[in-house]
């Protein structure tokens, strides 16, 4: 049951197609096999969007576990991202930092990927403390890098955690948020 389960948030399971829906339906789900993994969210699924060097997630102990040194990931080893990839058979995808100097060195021209993380941690739905791009400038460059036939046999992970409910609470409960930063590099 679990092995048919679509991961949509964190720890939540949504869509259990042994338990509803047509006879149909449930058996396209079955044979769907995704051959990419796209990620939006924060620091529970980045696998290392932040490339700044004196940043918390490049240092220890983060990485000492997994991959064995900091890469970026907000974790001592492996974070969301890579035990669902590993769960439906798929390569981790690669960081969105990664392909965008990626494509900049080859001229726009792509190459065969197996999905992008375009999380960033310590963001939010909204904007947060920190100037990375939150959930709709995760979509917005979705959109942007991403074919639409890259979209028909591909499967997407989104985490929404508690950035949002820091940030408001951080503010003593406003919603004034300042302007939206642009976030390019």
């Amino acid at each position: 049951m679990l092995k048919e389960s679509i991961f949509i948030s964190g720890s939540n399971v949504v869509g259990q197609p042994g338990e509803q829906g047509s006879a149909g339906h449930n058996d396209l789900i079955r044979e769907f096999r995704p051959k990419k993994l796209y990620v939006f969210g924060d620091s529970y699924v980045d696998t290392g969007n932040i490339g700044i060097s004196n940043y918390s997630s490049r240092k220890y102990p983060y990485g000492i576990t997994f991959p064995g040194k900091p890469s970026g990931r907000f974790s001592d080893g492996r974070v969301l991202t890579d035990y669902v990839a590993r769960y439906l058979g798929l390569k981790p995808p690669i960081p969105f930092r990664v392909l965008f100097k990626d494509l900049k060195r080859r001229q726009g021209r792509k190459k065969n990927i197996n999905g992008v993380n375009f999380a960033y941690g310590g963001t939010g739905v909204f904007n947060t403390s920190v100037s990375f791009p939150n959930m709709t400038t995760q979509i917005d460059l979705f959109h942007k890098f991403i074919d639409e036939t890259d979209i028909q046999s591909s499967i997407a992970l989104v985490s929404v955690s508690g950035n949002d409910y820091s940030f408001y609470l951080a503010r003593n409960g406003s919603l004034q948020v300042s302007a939206k930063r642009p976030y390019m590099s």
